[in-house]
């Protein structure tokens, strides 16, 4: 809610955040995960001092008008119904219920309906004047600006607000979920029937376990977008040349789909098969098969080989960069350490990967919906 309130009337800008953007052939966008929101600005370098003037203001000049702020509120319920129909949120969110017992990952980052209903505009804007401030803020700066000239731009345009509020950093903890479960749902009559199974992974504070999940998804799925650019993330239908597409091809389901993004604390890793094939417990153990099956040297090479090509398609693109660098410096305080994390993953051998995949499988949530 705050981050839709922020596209709103700012104090001092001399026009609409998209007013200003397009009309010098810009892009920009915002979203927001479990651990930080994000606003983009991509313009022509000659503009470039335009997305330091909005950030800078709209760190602290946002209006929160209560009639746009009900607008808003609308739009947002009618995202959260949105995803209350897709019966694939639905299960994740379940799952995500069961995977902790108090910590704040159980629930969808778009919140709960009663909350959204009630929330007012004072509370959104004291949560606002809280935590947006510099000490919060990492600034990501990609493209052709020299560092001397966005150091300047930076201090013109930041220097000058007061730390102020508090700190939104937070010690990593993890509660729940210390062994399988298995649910199964009633599936509404025009649904696909489905299977999700999600197990509890590393998140970015575990460097060592975050490598190593790095190479069991590019072993167990195929490929896997490191950052997503200025779009949403979906689920990732895997390749034929993964391990998880023999489900399709042994015919225990029509259509196989994993899910996982970096998150600051553990988090989930989803698959979820469309059509599942009866009996569901043999697909379950037909999945925690192949994920525990020994790499061979041709499957680590080409799971290294996908790795690497995929981190040179992010570092090639200024957007991507830009988040990777912004999401290292954020989790991790420095902002080269998410590209060593990644590339150090291709120097796993199979008995590491093995001794990983043996922990990971111990702490699993199925749910059958059919």
């Amino acid at each position: 809610m705050v981050e839709h309130m922020l596209f709103r009337r700012i104090e001092g800008l001399r026009g609409s955040v998209d007013e200003l953007i397009e009309g010098v052939g810009g892009y920009f966008n915002g979203f927001t995960n479990y651990d930080y929101t994000a606003y983009v600005e991509v313009l022509p370098t000659e503009y470039a001092e335009l997305g330091f003037e909005i950030e800078s203001k709209r760190m602290i000049n946002a209006a929160f008008d209560s009639g746009e702020f009900e607008l808003e509120r609308k739009i947002v319920l009618s995202e959260f119904d949105m995803n209350e129909n897709d019966p694939d949120f639905r299960l994740m969110y379940r799952a995500s219920m069961i995977a902790w017992d108090t910590h704040p990952y159980r629930y969808a980052v778009i919140g709960l309906r009663d909350d959204l209903n009630r929330v007012s505009r004072d509370e959104l804007f004291r949560y606002y004047r809280r935590y947006y401030n510099p000490g919060n803020a990492v600034l990501v700066v990609v493209g052709g600006l020299s560092e001397d000239k966005a150091t300047e731009l930076a201090n013109k345009y930041f220097g000058n607000i007061g730390s102020g509020g508090e700190s939104g950093a937070v010690k990593p903890w993890d509660d729940g979920l210390q062994g399988r479960v298995r649910v199964e749902l009633k599936a509404l009559s025009d649904e696909t029937p489905r299977l999700l199974i999600t197990f509890k992974v590393p998140g970015a504070h575990d460097i060592d376990g975050l490598r190593r999940l790095i190479l069991m998804d590019f072993v167990v799925s195929g490929d896997r977008a490191f950052v997503y650019g200025l779009t949403s993330r979906e689920p990732m239908a895997v390749p034929r040349s993964s391990r998880l597409y023999r489900i399709v091809e042994e015919g225990l389901g029509d259509a196989v789909y994993s899910y996982y993004e970096v998150t600051y604390m553990n988090n989930l890793y989803s698959i979820i098969i469309y059509n599942v094939k009866d009996p569901p417990d043999k697909v379950i153990m037909r999945v925690e098969e192949l994920i525990a099956e020994r790499p061979s040297e041709d499957e680590l090479g080409f799971a290294k080989e996908r790795i690497r090509t995929r981190l040179a398609f992010s570092m090639d693109s200024p957007s991507k960069l830009g988040q990777i660098y912004g999401l290292s410096q954020l989790f991790m305080g420095d902002p080269r350490m998410l590209v060593s994390i990644i590339e150090n993953a291709t120097k796993i051998g199979d008995t590491e990967y093995v001794n990983f995949v043996d922990k990971l499988l111990g702490r699993s949530i199925s749910i059958i919906y059919r």
